[in-house]
């Protein structure tokens, strides 16, 4: 099987194993990381671009928003990728890949080393910057009866320590820091118009929240 066919085949089983996942982290999630990775990797002719799109496929296969035993999902990766033919160093540099991805409470002890994993990490995280990651980010929050916003003001939310569980407060904790952390320049580039969309919502959200318009 050539490396087209392996992708192909790759991307129906994950269409079909997100089909009732709701929380943002759905199918379309992974195809807008999958195509974020591809959009730069074009700009990367020296990288593994199997790395990249099989990562960028399979980076929410095991998160532990999704899966009830990481490990054990994570295993079920692994053989997936035996079963097409895959060299064992290969696997375990899109594993890597995928576990640089996460952003749990803010932290992650992996850092992306390769162009591989610095190309995911970015693809993943410009979908947590502007109109769809504040879309998603109301989605998660309603399905894990997170409340909207709990009227901390606005100087304390920066501060983004302590904040009270809520949508708002997941733009300070991690929407808005997200840009800085990108490695590309390609990602960075679309990451700015996005940011600032994010920013002007804030904006508008606050002056409603009080009245002012």
């Amino acid at each position: 099987m050539n490396n087209k066919d392996i992708i192909h085949s790759i991307q129906k089983e994950m269409q079909i194993f997100f089909t009732q996942e709701h929380t943002g982290h759905d199918w379309y999630h992974i195809e807008r990381v999958w195509k974020n990775a591809k959009k730069i990797a074009v700009h990367y002719p020296e990288a593994n671009h199997l790395q990249i799109e099989l990562a960028a496929l399979l980076h929410d296969r095991y998160d532990h928003k999704i899966v009830d035993n990481v490990e054990e999902a994570k295993d079920e990766v692994r053989e997936l990728l035996v079963k097409y033919g895959l060299t064992k160093e290969l696997i375990e540099n899109i594993l890597y890949s995928i576990d640089t991805v996460g952003f749990r409470n803010g932290k992650n002890p992996l850092q992306p080393i390769t162009i591989e994993d610095k190309i995911v990490q970015d693809s993943d995280r410009l979908d947590a910057i502007g109109a769809i990651a504040i879309a998603r980010t109301f989605v998660y929050s309603g399905a894990n009866q997170r409340p909207i916003y709990t009227g901390e003001p606005q100087d304390v939310l920066e501060k983004a320590h302590d904040l009270e569980d809520t949508a708002i407060g997941h733009f300070y904790e991690k929407l808005l820091t997200l840009s800085d952390t990108l490695h590309t320049p390609e990602a960075r580039v679309i990451a700015k118009g996005r940011h600032e969309f994010m920013k002007d919502y804030l904006t508008q959200f606050f002056s409603e929240w009080e009245g002012l318009k």
